[in-house]
């Protein structure tokens, strides 16, 4: 089977390359990967995401466990959601932040942003036959 396709459109694709054993354990030679390997965790990451609390106390919305819901259609929500809820600090604010916690699950409802998407609900259910 001949390609037809020009260069440029065959370097799009992935390349695959093997090594031997031998090859795997020689010394590294490119230089930047010499230099990085010698780093501390420190210096490779000098201000590591700090969880979903900030220092301080407040959300950290950068945070990988919330990112997706701040990116999400109701992210606006999210966010008023969780800082009121945040805000709260003793049990007398128990349900102070019920109408903004409302207002997220009415968006997330009503846009389905939370809904698994076909592919998902068909690979479930092969997993569950």
């Amino acid at each position: 089977m001949s390609s037809d396709k020009a260069p440029q459109q065959q370097e799009k694709f992935d390349r695959v390359g093997y090594l031997t054993e031998e090859q795997f354990w020689e010394p590294i030679q490119d230089k930047y990967v010499s230099e990085l390997a010698t780093l501390t965790p420190e210096e490779v990451f000098p201000s590591p995401n700090p969880g979903p609390s900030n220092p301080d106390g407040s959300v950290n919305f950068e945070c990988h466990c919330v990112g997706h819901l701040v990116a999400s259609p109701c992210g606006w929500e999210f966010r008023e959601a969780i800082s009121c809820q945040k805000a709260a600090t003793n049990d007398e604010d128990d349900g102070r932040c019920a109408e903004q916690l409302m207002r997220f699950m009415d968006c997330a409802i009503r846009t389905q942003c939370f809904k698994k998407n076909k592919d998902t609900e068909d690979k479930d259910e092969s997993k569950e036959e």
